[in-house]
């Protein structure tokens, strides 16, 4: 993510895994194409 201008460290990750933090639209689309799916996948 860091590579894609996106700063997130590992609390930031634990905190999304745990359901305390919300991913934002700039993040899911780094999500997404750091996993090379679509964004409508990540979200179904």
């Amino acid at each position: 993510m860091q590579l894609m201008g996106i700063d997130l460290d590992k609390n930031a990750i634990q905190r999304i895994e745990c359901g305390r933090r919300f991913v934002t639209d700039i993040e899911l689309k780094a999500f997404a194409e750091v996993f090379g799916v679509s964004v409508s996948t990540l979200i179904e």
